[in-house]
């Protein structure tokens, strides 16, 4: 039973302090219990989605965004989970028009700004996603995100003046981080990202290492939009290994990265490097 009561209000609140403490099954059972017993709570079923997304099911996180706008067309942050979640499928096409949808209503929104500069990154339009990215941290959005998204766009358009103001503030944000949240694994991936993104591949090959020190065999994890797992973070540190030219020790990061998962694309090519 939960805390305040065997009612749905009370099995939501349950939910959100599991999820905001990163236990997210035991928030989906929460969720799930107060679905139970409201059927109508729509803020539940909204945070239910935002859960398996979490845990890397994104279709079924669609599915459930899809029935909360469904059921109430006006909640604009349903709309842009939605739109980020079709971004983690694959589908940068119905990403792009969610994101339209919330801009021609809400110009200002940062998150769908953001999320249209993600559209354009995934389909080559380098210069685009600069732009609006741009906008994103002019509107409010100046998150890590924002930052690193930019950072990599302007350096695929060579506007090195850019890219390396972007991913040095993206750094720094990480950093703190890091630093509030030391023995958690997301800082150190990300700042290893940032620092692969800068060409500095011995420094992105600790922070890997780091992450993966502080990594659960099975787990997702997820922060500022960037998913992974242990099998990534070992993919991540086999590139920078590759890059720094030390090509054994790259080969061995293949084979352990396919003991793990024998179908691993990037793991085959790191074994055979």
């Amino acid at each position: 039973m939960a805390f305040g009561g065997e009612t749905a209000e009370s099995y939501y609140d349950e939910g959100l302090t599991a999820s905001m403490k990163g236990d997210v099954t035991r928030a989906i059972e929460h969720f799930e219990r107060a679905l139970q017993l409201d059927n109508t709570l729509t803020a539940a079923r909204h945070q239910l989605g935002k859960c398996y997304g979490r845990q890397g099911e994104t279709q079924r996180a669609i599915e459930l965004f899809q029935r909360v706008i469904k059921e109430k067309p006006g909640l604009v942050p349903v709309r842009v989970d939605l739109g980020y979640a079709l971004l983690e499928c694959g589908r940068p096409g119905d990403a792009e028009r969610v994101f339209l949808e919330i801009t021609h209503v809400k110009p200002d929104n940062s998150r769908a700004q953001l999320g249209l500069a993600f559209c354009a990154f995934d389909t080559g339009r380098w210069e685009e996603a600069m732009h609006l990215a741009q906008a994103a941290v002019v509107q409010g959005g100046a998150s890590f995100a924002a930052f690193f998204l930019l950072g990599r766009a302007a350096s695929l358009c060579d506007r090195a003046d850019i890219a390396v103001e972007s991913l040095k503030r993206a750094e720094a944000m990480i950093e703190k981080s890091i630093e509030t949240s030391p023995d958690q694994p997301e800082g150190y991936y990300l700042r290893g990202e940032v620092q692969f993104a800068q060409g500095n591949f011995a420094a992105a090959l600790d922070s890997f290492r780091a992450a993966e020190d502080r990594s659960q065999p099975h787990q997702h994890y997820v922060s500022y939009g960037e998913r992974f797992n242990r099998v990534d973070i070992l993919a991540r540190r086999g590139v920078c290994l590759q890059r720094l030219d030390r090509l054994a020790d790259a080969r061995e990061v293949g084979r352990q990265i396919l003991g793990l998962d024998p179908e691993h694309k990037l793991g085959r090519a790191l074994s055979e490097t």
